[in-house]
């Protein structure tokens, strides 16, 4: 088990929000994303408890189906601001 600092947590967090939104950008961008997608996505970010607890957390929820390519753009936005 790792123990990181919350800056050192923050930091890949930050890292693997530009994944995601590299992934989505990259990958069909003008399909759809929905709340099970998001979840998927998630998962094959990172399978480390606490870093996906913390990405979970920051990643915004998909009520409605949106484009990946907005998602993407959200998730940038998101990774700026940390």
């Amino acid at each position: 088990m790792t123990s990181r600092t919350k800056a050192q947590t923050q930091a890949l967090i930050k890292q693997l929000l530009g994944e995601m939104a590299d992934r989505l950008e990259t990958f069909r961008p003008n399909a759809p994303i929905n709340h099970i997608s998001r979840h998927a996505l998630l998962q094959a970010t990172t399978m480390d408890p606490p870093l996906l607890r913390a990405l979970r957390a920051a990643a915004p929820e998909i009520e409605h189906t949106r484009i990946r390519r907005d998602y993407a753009a959200e998730l940038r936005q998101i990774a700026e601001e940390m």
